[in-house]
């Protein structure tokens, strides 16, 4: 055997393509002749960087065909082995459509690359909008608000000065209780106006989170929430009362509580009073 027909018979047996009978006997030469096992060994390397480096999808059958048809026609000498030996041409020509392949999945592999980061660039940039846009309602929702209790600030104020400025308002002074610890103030009432007015002073300091609350008894005695404030730094207080003409009130509380946002909550009268009769129209 030739050099040339030993390294043919080599380069066959690493690509799988021997008969059993010539595996056997490749084996049988590679155990013996040092040499030819490190030549094995070398060709077998590059079969297995090849197995490594072809696209995970099927090839076309005809590949083999035009693989082997190109190394035939690259050869400038015929073979001595017979055909089923595979030339070690066609481990060339294997090489160079593995490495056509690595080269086009490497391309798609970059352009791949390029597009998850596009994608990733715009929808980071869409949950950026959708988080100013958030944000934007939000501050639209809280200046309606604000808007809101604007507005019912100036009214409840305006209310106030109506019934202040009113000569024939009726003033009713307010009785203090055990909790009352020196408060006072008047209960003005405004026929004129329809609204009454609580200006109070000197009221007990709540803790955190606290309110006082305004209830009006009905001659059912029923009562109705009338009002909730919390008092300036001076612990007074004006609170603008609107009146409720289908039921006339006769009695009014101003109520501490511990906590303002819980409706339930109840605390000491720390001012009370028994009012007059509204006046009957003609």
């Amino acid at each position: 055997m030739t050099p040339e027909e030993r390294e043919e018979l080599l380069a066959a047996h690493a690509l799988g393509t021997l008969s059993a009978p010539d595996a056997a006997d490749a084996d049988a030469l590679i155990r013996a002749d040092p040499t030819a096992n490190a030549q094995f060994r070398a060709y077998r390397e590059i079969a297995d960087l090849i197995a490594l480096s072809v696209p995970l999808r099927q090839a076309d059958p005809a590949l083999r065909e035009r693989v082997l048809a190109a190394a035939r026609r690259g050869r400038r000498w015929q073979p001595r082995l017979s055909s089923r030996h595979a030339p070690v041409y066609v481990l060339a020509a294997a090489l160079a459509v593995v490495t056509i392949w690595a080269a086009t999945l490497q391309s798609s592999l970059v352009q791949l690359k390029h597009q998850t980061a596009s994608l990733s660039a715009v929808v980071e940039s869409d949950a950026k909008r959708l988080d100013r846009l958030a944000g934007a309602t939000s501050g639209v929702q809280e200046a309606r608000m604000l808007s809101l209790q604007l507005n019912s600030a100036l009214k409840d104020e305006q209310s106030v000065q109506r019934v202040q400025a009113d000569p024939k308002a009726i003033a009713t002074n307010l009785d203090q209780t055990s909790a009352s610890h020196g408060a006072g103030g008047q209960y003005l009432s405004s026929e004129a106006v329809g609204a009454s007015v609580l200006v109070l002073h000197d009221l007990p300091m709540l803790p955190l989170g606290g309110a006082y609350r305004v209830w009006l008894e009905d001659p059912l005695s029923q009562l109705t929430l009338a009002a909730s404030f919390v008092p300036d730094s001076s612990m007074g207080a004006r609170v603008a009362l609107q009146r409720d003409t289908r039921l006339e009130s006769v009695k009014v509380y101003v109520v501490a509580t511990s906590r303002a946002d819980d409706p339930a909550a109840t605390g000491p009268v720390v001012l009370m009073a028994k009012l007059p009769k509204r006046a009957s129209t003609p």
